[in-house]
């Protein structure tokens, strides 16, 4: 089994691949970069995007390290997910780890502590054929099946149980993760121990792009953390990527959505509001007077249901200036369309330029277009510092006080 390890963003040139490798990659991490080395028939420069994690086909493992420190993903990824507990991943492997190590630990701790008090219990609609009414009589089901004789009666109940849609989705995240290649024998037994507490619990195979999204409401409130790491496992998971003999499964995780929520997370909590205030989604929002150009903030406040604050979260690579036009233009839009004088693109900073803050004026509108950077190298409380004096100002702007982080 070959492994070859890169790193996003960076090219690995000479890259020995054969077809049905070369092909079963194309399926499995569409976005990576694959160029012929010149001179090298046989052999490909790879270059990664923001998709990190591994691709495992029959004699190749592709791992795709983050350009950050691995424990600054898992942190990220723990906090957008409510914050789970990430301090508890041990770190004694942290160097030599892969993402699918560090999300499997992450996973099967939060799943876990959500149980500890047992697996969540619900209403679930239930067919079944029986010999005395119970529930609601399905005629439909009754003359299709049995040409309207009876007994046995088709009826529908609802059953109390803990094969609710909640516990199937943590029990495919982790059987998904057991799938995957995990070099800590120790957090493989962590996954198969935190499967085991899903007993009676039917397994489901969710397709990465229809995994459920429970309504979180109080009853299931200690389930959240838990079930967002779970969905962005499912999400991030493509099962039998190659064809015939040459099948695989990779895990990719998408590190600008990661970043984006991080960011939105950590700016609510440091600003002391509610999703009502600062959503996960900006309300409707459109460029023209007819409305056919929509428009999508990944950051916003509002006030009053109007946004009163915008921005825009980006994880890419930052260019020797310092901005990206097209980032620039697409912050103008925000502006233009809710008519706001200010708004801030935050990025994840680059190795080369470290932590900045940056602000263009832009001619002829009087609009201010701000740019933050992260230092996503730093320890975690001081990525939160970084993010509560982004709160502070944007607090000022929209008459909030942010409390400090310590």
């Amino acid at each position: 089994m070959r492994r070859v390890t890169l790193t996003e963003y960076a090219t690995a040139t000479g890259v020995s691949l054969g077809a049905d490798e070369l092909s079963s990659l194309r399926r499995a991490y569409p976005t990576l970069r694959m160029e012929p080395t010149l001179g090298a028939p046989g052999r490909f420069d790879l270059t990664p995007n923001h998709r990190i994690g591994v691709v495992q086909l029959n004699d190749l493992t592709l791992e795709i390290r983050p350009k950050t420190p691995m424990s600054s993903v898992v942190f990220l990824v723990s906090y957008a997910a409510e914050r789970v507990h990430w301090a508890d991943v041990v770190t004694e492997w942290e160097d030599d780890a892969t993402l699918v190590d560090l999300m499997a630990a992450v996973l099967s701790r939060s799943v876990e502590r959500t149980t500890r008090r047992g697996l969540l219990s619900g209403y679930r609609a239930q067919e079944e054929s029986l010999s005395a009414m119970r529930g609601r009589f399905l005629i439909p089901q009754q003359i299709r099946r049995r040409l309207g004789v009876a007994p046995p009666i088709e009826v529908e109940h609802d059953l109390f149980t803990s094969d609710i849609v909640e516990n199937r989705i943590l029990l495919s995240a982790l059987c998904c993760l057991r799938r995957l290649p995990l070099r800590s024998a120790s957090i493989r037994r962590e996954i198969v121990r935190a499967s085991r507490l899903f007993g009676g619990v039917e397994l489901v195979h969710y397709p990465r792009h229809h995994v459920p999204d429970p309504a979180i409401t109080q009853l299931n409130q200690h389930y959240s953390p838990s079930l967002q790491i779970a969905r962005l496992v499912l999400q991030s998971l493509s099962v039998d990527v190659g064809a015939g003999a040459r099948r695989g499964t990779a895990f990719l995780v998408d590190m600008n959505a990661v970043f984006e929520a991080f960011v939105r997370t950590a700016m609510r909590e440091s600003l002391g509001v509610t999703r009502s205030r600062f959503p996960d989604r900006a309300p409707r929002l459109r460029l023209d007077v007819a409305e056919r150009i929509p428009l999508k903030p990944d950051l916003c406040v509002l006030t009053d249901g109007v946004i009163s604050w915008v921005g825009d979260a980006k994880y890419k690579r930052l260019n020797p200036t310092g901005y990206q036009n097209g980032d620039i233009y697409q912050m103008l839009a925000y502006l233009t369309a809710t008519g706001l004088s200010s708004g801030l693109l935050v990025y994840a900073a680059d190795q080369r330029q470290g932590v900045s803050s940056i602000k263009h004026v832009i001619k002829g509108t009087g609009v201010t277009v701000g740019i933050r950077t992260l230092d996503l190298d730093s320890p975690p409380s001081a990525i939160l510092q970084q993010v509560g004096n982004l709160a502070e100002d944007v607090g000022e702007i929209v008459n909030l006080t942010s409390p400090k982080h310590t």
